[in-house]
């Protein structure tokens, strides 16, 4: 094995085929060479690029860490690329390879010492077996500190059989309002529910889901800055033109009143945002559609619905299961102002992106959901 360090373009080109291969069989957009450059496309200007390959004799990518290496700034953290909008990283390898990925990626590291003092690894999955060994390959003595950042609700489709199997399996309740809540729609409306899948629609339709997530929102969303619009919009292209893209519209008499914006990677059905007109709470149609494209992803044969980061309570009506993910920074000793530095970025990072778990318990559900929307810009 040899290691590759990548700070250009043109050297990207030579592993991304690997490189998006791998994400595709671990189901993670996050981890895609797309989501990669379309984030350096608007929020690269304060870093470069710097990607740790691990290359097998025969030329082919392993497993990679992409990092962004800050330009400026004290202390100088090195981050996931992407992360700010992400809600799950970890080692782009095959299962089971990460250690020797993550090795490889901090030896890269080491060798850029000058370039950063921190390295931020926000919203990880599973650090407990590959973190120690990117610390122990800078080669350098780091102080390590963890915290568990949300949990990530999940259904794992392929032990249900199929969707009725599914529904058998929830709640009285739940089925008896979705029973309810299709039977009003039909009487008193002409239901469509649709999937974004042709080029000349997508600006349109990648508008409308901005148009509702605001409206749900009354302007107060991430989704609402330019930048994320810009990123959404680039890279929702990117994930249409390589069939994962799921973007779905309830239209209620030609008008879309929810969207539901995710993807299908491999065997992976992935739930990252959506929205809702607020005029029709009382029909629940983000709940109608959420419904409908869950029953899309068992007909397309699934194994996994993911839901992403958050605990809101619609969450736990349709999820059977969880997992949780780590925001874990790897530090040198620090003089106490710089580490105060750190510390107040991370609290600040967090509390754009989620609700700290006391706060959650005093502000109740209402909190929870708003997390989903206000993601980090």
């Amino acid at each position: 094995m040899m290691l590759k360090t990548i700070d250009d373009p043109v050297g990207l080109a030579e592993v991304e085929g690997d490189w998006r291969r791998l994400a595709e069989a671990r189901g993670n957009a996050f981890l895609t060479p797309e989501w990669f450059h379309c984030w350096f496309a608007e929020y690269g200007d304060r870093a470069d690029p710097f990607v740790a390959a691990l290359m097998g004799e025969d030329g082919t990518c392993t497993g990679l860490i992409p990092f962004a290496l800050p330009r400026s700034g004290r202390p100088r953290v090195c981050r996931l690329a992407g992360a700010n909008l992400g809600d799950c990283f970890g080692p782009v390898a095959a299962f089971g390879e990460e250690d020797g990925v993550a090795a490889a990626a901090g030896q890269a590291l080491g060798g850029v010492a000058n370039r950063w003092s921190v390295i931020a690894l926000d919203h990880v999955e599973d650090p407990d077996t590959w973190a120690d060994s990117l610390a122990e390959g800078t080669g350098m003595r780091l102080k390590q500190r963890s915290h568990e950042a949300a949990g990530l609700p999940w259904i794992y489709i392929a032990s249900h059989g199929d969707w009725e199997a599914y529904l058998a399996s929830r709640s009285s309740h739940l089925r008896k309002r979705l029973r309810q809540l299709d039977r009003r729609l039909a009487r008193d409306h002409e239901v469509r529910v649709r999937r974004t899948e042709a080029p000349e629609t997508l600006p349109a339709d990648v508008h409308a889901l901005f148009d509702l997530h605001d409206r749900r929102w009354q302007g107060a969303s991430s989704l609402a800055s330019p930048r994320a619009r810009s990123f959404h919009g680039a890279f929702a292209a990117a994930a249409l033109e390589r069939g994962w893209l799921r973007l779905w519209f309830l239209e209620l008499d030609g008008e879309p009143v929810a969207s539901w914006y995710g993807w299908r990677l491999g065997d992976r059905y992935s739930f990252y945002n959506g929205g809702f007109d607020p005029a029709l709470s009382k029909l629940s149609p983000g709940m109608v559609l959420l419904a409908r494209v869950l029953e899309s992803a068992f007909d397309e044969g699934a194994e996994t619905f993911d839901f992403l980061l958050g605990d809101e309570s619609y969450k736990s009506r349709f999820a059977d299961l969880t997992r949780a993910v780590h925001d874990l920074t790897l530090a040198r000793a620090l003089p106490h102002p710089a580490a105060a530095v750190v510390g107040a970025g991370s609290a600040a990072r967090r509390l754009v992106g989620m609700v700290p778990s006391r706060a959650r318990k005093r502000l109740g559900i209402t909190a929870l959901a708003r997390r989903r929307a206000m993601r980090r810009r």
